[in-house]
């Protein structure tokens, strides 16, 4: 490893040694409205060129329910199930549990099932306590909705809660499991004891995890069909954002899109370049963990008092003089660097990648 201190204009690299050519930000018109397939650990041939999503190739019914989605986060607390009000509605009944069994958990509250068909639900107190909720199906829509409840209870905390099932307790592990999937079985439970006074077996506990892991095996290819959505509510909740996708043309000859590359600059974070942060910007490189590999290209820079800000990010799916020449020509643009007269680059990076840009 080494200490690489250079101009921009001296990052130009051998085109000898480049496997596809490098497109350029402007050139980011050509979409394709197709579903993207997994492909973070697939390699660039000959034959592959980058092909960038326009903003406008998006799902506007993907969008909406990313956006639904985000506001319906699980957080370790479960802050956002704390409370049930009269007219809540849901999609289906299996979304109805869920969100009734985070209320008990969050609450620490005993409830049992007392009426259960295809059209209707009620849930009453499991020691006797006022607590009803009736959900059923609304005539005027195709989901469920609250129309009785009462949510006064005067019980002792649930210590055994029979609301906390298998899918809401892998839906409340999902995120953390997918974080880190070696969290052990046994943390799990600590953690459902220190937060919620909670008890679980082991072995329901092991199947939670069993089913947090088969789910995200199908909700990685969920996100990346999603990624134009997640740009698109990127773009429309910060104007000005440059974001990127690059997708494999050797894909889409098959009639779907292999994910590549995606770059992210936030119109927050070039305000905050022009705004008088120091003309030196640090370039790194590190390799993803988890189910999806890849590398993170991040560019940082420095106040006047040697604060870190990031300028953009990119996951590629290697680091070489192809995918870092790639980010940065959109750093340049993003910036408005021109041709890069007085901003220093400082990277500690492979003597490989040393050579191609000194």
């Amino acid at each position: 490893m080494g200490l690489l201190v250079c101009e921009l204009q001296l990052y130009a690299i051998d085109e000898s040694e480049l496997h596809v050519s490098t497109p350029n930000i402007i050139d980011q018109n050509e979409y394709h409205n197709i579903a993207v397939d997994v492909g973070t650990d697939c390699d660039s041939s000959d034959e592959e060129k980058n092909v960038g999503l326009n903003s406008s190739d998006r799902d506007s019914e993907e969008l909406e329910l990313f956006r639904k989605e985000r506001t319906q986060d699980v957080n370790e607390k479960l802050d956002k199930f704390l409370h049930l009000e009269k007219g809540m509605s849901f999609k289906d009944l299996f979304e109805a549990k869920r969100v009734v069994g985070f209320y008990a958990v969050a609450n620490k509250v005993g409830l049992k099932v007392k009426q259960s068909d295809t059209t209707r639900l009620r849930y009453v107190c499991d020691t006797g306590c006022p607590f009803v909720c009736l959900i059923s199906k609304d005539n005027k829509d195709q989901g469920f909705k609250i129309k009785t409840l009462e949510t006064k209870h005067k019980c002792d905390s649930a210590f055994h809660n029979r609301r906390a099932t298998p899918d809401v307790l892998a839906h409340y592990f999902k995120n953390k499991v997918q974080n880190d999937p070696k969290y052990k079985i046994k943390q799990m439970r600590v953690d459902m004891d220190q937060k919620f006074k909670l008890n679980i077996s082991y072995s329901k506990m092991k199947r939670v995890k069993k089913l947090v892991l088969e789910e995200l095996e199908g909700s990685f290819i969920d996100d990346f069909n999603r990624l134009e959505a997640y740009a698109q509510e990127l773009r429309d909740s910060n104007p000005g954002t440059d974001v990127v996708i690059n997708i494999s043309k050797n894909a889409l000859t098959e009639g779907k899109s292999r994910f590549l590359r995606m770059y992210v600059c936030f119109q927050a974070l070039k305000s905050g370049w022009k705004a008088g942060l120091r003309p030196l910007i640090g370039l790194d490189g590190t390799f993803l963990k988890g189910k999806c590999k890849g590398i993170l290209l991040v560019a940082m820079a420095q106040d006047s008092a040697k604060h870190l800000y990031p300028l953009a990010w990119a996951v590629v799916d290697k680091e070489t003089n192809r995918t870092w020449k790639w980010f940065m020509e959109l750093l340049r643009s993003s910036l408005e660097l021109r041709e890069g007269e007085g901003v220093t680059f400082i990277s500690d990076m492979q003597k490989g990648l040393i050579g191609a840009v000194d």
